[in-house]
């Protein structure tokens, strides 16, 4: 049986390469002159936005320490200065919000891992977070610096809609979230099977398919039946 996953995955592949073809977009995006520094500062201050987005905003602010916000900021500078740099500005921006999910589904699953098998992990690693606590810091700052970094691609290239890439690359990462955990526990536990491995392959290789197909997008374009899970409009 396939699974789900490659099959969502696929009907989106397909989707894509459908607007691709009608629409034969080649062109590279520079975008509109923004400031990630007082976008910050506009962001933190909540102006004119509806009570839910600010309720949001709000609860993601008070998970995260003051220092882990300087932290955040400093990030988001050192990367929008690299982004000076690209050939491909939106394109980068993607990427790092690809990664950014990526990185905050590994740090889920390991969260969701038994606490001798972490015990065990942040033994052999030092570049692990070391704690619960510490993983948990972790991952609302990272949701905090793609909240700020999607209302950075909205207002610089026009590159939010409800429904669009980000939203697929969202749920494509829930709909993987039990096959990686799986893998990753069989793989500690030495018990995964040839099975196991083809899986985990075929799951990596349509990611990667998508992600290269999600990064040739325009901006602005919804796909149908992609409502948005999270509100990364309000950092959620």
């Amino acid at each position: 049986m396939i699974p789900a996953v490659v099959i969502v995955l696929l009907a989106a592949a397909l989707f894509i390469a459908v607007q691709l073809h009608r629409r034969r977009v080649h062109r590279v995006v520079r975008g509109r002159a923004v400031s990630m520094e007082r976008l910050w500062h506009s962001w933190n201050a909540m102006n004119d936005i509806p009570a839910t987005e600010r309720s949001a905003r709000e609860a993601l602010l008070a998970a995260i320490d003051s220092g882990d916000r300087e932290a955040v900021l400093q990030s988001l500078l050192d990367f929008e200065a690299t982004l000076s740099k690209a050939a491909e500005p939106m394109i980068a921006l993607r990427k790092e919000l690809m990664d950014s999910v990526d990185r905050r589904l590994l740090n889920l699953e390991i969260l969701q891992l038994p606490d001798e098998v972490k015990s065990r992990l942040r033994q052999q690693s030092s570049e692990m977070l070391q704690s619960d606590p510490q993983a948990r810091a972790y991952i609302a700052a990272n949701d905090l610096r793609m909240a700020v970094l999607r209302e950075y691609a909205a207002q610089r290239f026009g590159d939010r809609t409800d429904g669009d890439w980000f939203d697929v690359y969202l749920k494509a990462s829930r709909l993987k979230q039990k096959g990686a955990r799986n893998f990753i526990q069989r793989t500690l536990s030495g018990s995964q099977s040839s099975a196991d491995d083809a899986r985990y392959q075929t799951m990596t290789i349509v990611d990667g398919e998508i992600r290269a197909r999600l990064l040739k997008m325009p901006a602005g374009i919804p796909f149908p039946g992609f409502a948005s899970g999270t509100d990364t409009k309000s950092g959620s």
